[in-house]
């Protein structure tokens, strides 16, 4: 308070106003959020996953095949409610600034990435360094591994993939593992993508890969809305 009794702007009394002013900073930042988890809506049948992240900061070490990967991986943190960080590479970011708004980080801060960590942020990475083709995991950059061991945060691998089945839009699959120590991130994201790509080869292409649940539903198959349409008319 003022010596005339009033209310000075900033001031421990005044907090309202800067409660306001920081909801108004974060507002980019959860537009962009909520517009990535459309894309993927509208972009994609649905998502799927099997497995779950350990409380607190993690890092998310994924195989990068696909363009959808990072889509995919803020929309179902987002969903989750888990506070989320990206390392991309500082080339990259600075074609796209306004990523950082949103907890992009440049590989060429590691601190930052640390800290993100240490805030209890699920870091999401792609140790093969680039979009690679499908199939078979590339070597690893030791990156993943190096933060984890120093921030200390578990190591999750997460195999990733997008695949068109028996409908007409793409579906979304991510498979979490269990933490796993730096020097076996390799074997485990190995055998994970593995094991995601055997489930999808066996399973029915018009049903549920078994074991996954759905998390976000996308795109409805032409065909689907169709039958959709015909049971309703029959009722």
């Amino acid at each position: 308070m003022s010596s005339t009794g009033k209310r000075v702007p900033g001031s421990a009394t005044g907090r309202g106003s800067s409660g306001r002013a920081e909801r108004w900073a974060q507002l980019p930042a959860k537009a962009l959020g909520l517009g990535f988890e459309q894309l993927v809506r509208r972009g994609l049948r649905g998502v799927w996953v099997r497995g779950e992240l350990p409380a607190g900061g993690c890092v998310w070490a994924a195989n990068h095949h696909s363009w959808w990967d990072g889509f995919l991986a803020a929309a179902v943190l987002r969903q989750q409610r888990r506070p989320a960080a990206l390392l991309m590479d500082g080339d990259n970011l600075s074609h796209y600034r306004f990523l950082a708004t949103i907890g992009v980080i440049p590989t060429g801060r590691p601190r930052q990435a640390l800290q993100s960590l240490r805030d209890g942020r699920v870091l999401v990475i792609f140790p093969e360094g680039e979009l690679r083709p499908a199939g078979r995991l590339a070597e690893l950059a030791p990156g993943a591994g190096w933060l984890a061991r120093r921030a200390p945060a578990p190591l999750v691998p997460v195999a990733v993939r997008v695949a068109i089945r028996g409908h007409q839009y793409s579906e979304g699959l991510i498979d979490i593992g269990p933490p796993c120590a730096p020097g076996r991130l390799a074997a485990d994201l190995a055998e994970r993508v593995a094991a995601l790509d055997a489930a999808l080869a066996g399973a029915d292409p018009r049903e549920p890969v078994p074991g996954f649940a759905r998390v976000l539903a996308g795109r409805r198959s032409w065909d689907e809305r169709i039958d959709r349409w015909a049971r309703i008319g029959r009722r």
